[in-house]
């Protein structure tokens, strides 16, 4: 009798600390949702050092959360600390080589630290990720733009107008890399669809282009 009733408290508490394990692994799945749930809220109400709070709780339940970081590193962008948003965004993309989102927070930081073939390599990954969205090829063709590659601008920018025929940045900037290009006409012909599409053409820039090509 005595033994049987240690069998029975042996298997009872089996069976309870098995529920409560399992019971526990389940709110814990959902424990690194909740914190960057509640850290993109605080992110897009502007409140970056909660957002980032939110995200480190995220990471610090699950390592491996490539989104946390990625979301953590537009967190520091925000204020400012670029050091940890590079750091945040490349160990994202450790986690996850095709996190889109991390390799283009990188590239842009990069662009803005005046490290162009750095950008130019993550813009490149993006764009081999996602090659049907714009934002990838526009990145790396303004930044070939910035180091006077206009060669390589061009088809970058014409991707992006083969992809959304009504994107204004990318003809204003596809007129001024024909510009550097000495190609005239399509620098006109750029300017007036941008015109055509609503945007403020600068007018130092016609001045310029009607200088240069004599109209």
């Amino acid at each position: 009798m005595r033994r049987q009733l240690f069998y029975s408290h042996f298997f009872l508490r089996v069976l309870i600390v098995n529920g409560l394990l399992f019971i526990n692994l389940s709110v814990y799945a959902q424990i690194p949702k909740e914190y960057n749930d509640h850290g993109l809220n605080y992110l897009k109400q502007g409140n970056f050092n909660a957002a980032i709070t939110e995200f480190s709780k995220a990471i610090t339940a699950d390592h491996n959360n490539a989104q946390a970081y990625t979301n953590r590193a537009l967190a520091y962008v925000k204020l400012g600390n670029l050091t940890y948003a590079i750091s945040d965004s490349t160990q994202a993309i450790e986690i996850n080589p095709k996190d889109t989102v991390a390799y283009y927070v990188r590239g842009s930081i990069y662009y803005n630290q005046g490290s162009f073939m750095q950008a130019i390599s993550d813009f490149s990954q993006d764009i081999a990720i996602n090659p049907k969205v714009t934002k990838g090829y526009l990145s790396r063709g303004l930044t070939y733009l910035r180091i006077n590659n206009s060669n390589d601008a061009v088809p970058d920018l014409t991707r992006v107008i083969e992809l959304n025929p009504k994107y204004t940045r990318a003809y204003y900037n596809r007129a001024v890399a024909y510009y550097q290009l000495k190609q005239y006409d399509k620098a006109w012909a750029d300017l007036h669809r941008a015109q055509g599409l609503g945007v403020a053409v600068n007018p130092d820039f016609i001045e310029v282009l009607k200088k240069a090509s004599g109209k």
